[in-house]
């Protein structure tokens, strides 16, 4: 199911200190934004590798950004406001209809509770053989762990919970770069 997102030409009728009256014109559908509504859970990472992550997953498509802090996460607090204008700026600049929502940073156990909307959850992890890969779903939560991966028991309570595990390559990638490249993966299958 596309997300419906509809854009339109806008003539400013009136402005004054506390108002602005707009009339709008032609509207019509943005088809710019994916088929595949994905939630990125990723680990906070170091201040310039997460916005980052914003910025280019935004571009490519992802519906909403979850900071996550696990049991490595070494890096806690985020400038979420900061995020949301990097959102913001990513989803004009790329000609997206809708800006993805940032939300606060929250505990594992949290999002794992979150997750229950989705109708799959792919985790990311280096050990695993499988490609994570799965069937058209309208709601897809992604998994990417902190620098030095999933604790073992954050993989049995995914896996508790129905998570896929997912594989991204037998190569070991930057936590940023395989936030990108599972994004990226996933909106073309």
């Amino acid at each position: 199911m596309r997300w419906k997102c509809t854009e339109c030409e806008a003539t400013l009728e009136r402005i004054d200190h506390t108002h602005a009256t707009l009339s709008l014109q032609s509207p019509r559908p943005v088809t710019a934004e994916p088929e595949r509504c994905i939630t990125l859970y990723c680990s906070v990472l170091k201040r310039e590798n997460f916005e980052w992550v914003v910025q280019k997953c935004t571009e490519i498509g992802v519906k909403e950004i979850v900071p996550i802090i696990a049991e490595r996460t070494v890096k806690t607090g985020l400038k979420v406001e900061r995020l949301r204008l990097i959102a913001k700026e990513a989803a004009e600049q790329s000609g997206r209809g809708m800006i993805p929502k940032i939300t606060e940073p929250m505990n594992f156990p949290s999002a794992l509770l979150k997750a229950k909307n989705h109708a799959s959850n792919v985790m990311f992890h280096t050990g695993t053989s499988g490609s994570g890969q799965q069937k058209a779903s309208n709601s897809l939560g992604l998994w990417i762990g902190p620098e030095g991966g999933w604790t073992e028991k954050e993989l049995q309570e995914a896996q508790e919970q129905g998570f896929t595990m997912g594989s991204l390559g037998m190569l070991t990638l930057r936590a940023e770069t395989a936030a990108v490249v599972g994004v990226f993966g996933t909106m073309n299958q």
